[in-house]
């Protein structure tokens, strides 16, 4: 689960038959868009919000590259006006271009400076084409991952992929078509990241705008346990011992200190370390020297924790 930091006191306007199809997060308004039942607004993180005025609900909005956003007719992109928000049917992205026809939904993502578009299309997987010419460059792969609603930017060649139903996100690396990072925040309505200051943005049926920051909550610390170690000059009898901190969801979390301590009254032997830090997979470890005294045997129990 990633850390929920904060939620709006104010909730959002709800027009008569309003439905949210996309939020998306604008880098130039440092603010997202909401579009549903005709109806395309600026909504801030304070829950404030202010009407752009009448969209086309025979659009879909998409995500694009560097914070920004598209509108999808069917047949071509359009582009978007970075200050009202409207679409111009007089204004096609790229008439060149060849997009899949009838391959598209609301949130997927235009990637224009790289040429590619990726599509969310089935549970745990998002095609990847070619503008150039329409062709299926590969796919993404995310196994027992859901079937992801909106593809957000999140940095030069990574989105964050969101399941609303469940709150379940991935950051994923398109470039290499690989995922980094898996993890959750509360089931929601929409769902965006905010580029600009690495946040995750939901809106839930309370109506209320809620931020988390993209770093998991640490969940589980695994036992200490002993792996093998190449020789060191100062550690020639001590033996390697490695523990590792994750997210509920199995997500490691890295840059925490995890601080060691021997159970034995008195101990036996000591530590390298009193706390070392995660490393990008979450692993944290130290060194155990056994009984200095001669002759001195018994069993003795490494302890660790993490201080949240």
């Amino acid at each position: 689960m990633l850390e929920l930091i904060y939620t709006s006191n104010r909730t959002f306007n709800i027009y008569s038959g309003f439905a949210p199809f996309h939020l998306g997060y604008l880098r130039s308004w440092d603010a997202m868009a909401l579009f549903g039942y005709q109806k395309l607004d600026k909504l801030f993180r304070d829950g404030s919000q202010a009407n752009l005025g009448v969209a086309n609900t025979y659009l879909s909005m998409g995500n694009r590259v560097g914070g920004r956003h598209f509108w999808f007719s069917g047949s071509d992109f359009l582009a978007a006006d970075e200050i009202t928000g409207q679409y111009h049917y007089s204004e096609i992205l790229n008439p060149g271009w060849k997009p899949p026809v009838g391959t598209w939904r609301a949130g997927d993502y235009l990637d224009d400076v790289a040429g590619l578009f990726l599509h969310s299309k089935t549970s745990g997987k998002i095609e990847v084409f070619r503008l150039a010419d329409g062709v299926k460059l590969g796919e993404i792969l995310d196994p027992g991952g859901p079937y992801y609603d909106n593809l957000a930017y999140a940095g030069q060649g990574k989105i964050v992929a969101f399941h609303h139903g469940t709150g379940k996100l991935a950051l994923v690396d398109y470039l290499n078509r690989t995922v980094i990072l898996k993890s959750k925040v509360n089931p929601c309505w929409r769902s965006a990241f905010d580029c600009l200051h690495n946040l995750v943005i939901t809106i839930q049926s309370d109506r209320k705008v809620r931020l988390y920051t993209l770093t998991p909550v640490p969940a589980v610390l695994s036992p200490p346990a002993f792996i093998p170690a190449a020789p060191h000059q100062h550690r020639l009898l001590g033996g390697r011992v490695q523990t590792r901190l994750t997210g509920d969801q199995g997500e490691p979390c890295a840059g925490w200190w995890v601080h060691w301590s021997l159970k034995g009254l008195p101990a036996k032997g000591y530590l390298l370390k009193e706390r070392s830090k995660t490393d990008a997979d979450g692993y944290a470890e130290n060194f155990y020297f056994g009984p200095a005294a001669v002759g001195e045997m018994g069993n003795e129990t490494i302890q660790v924790k993490v201080v949240v």
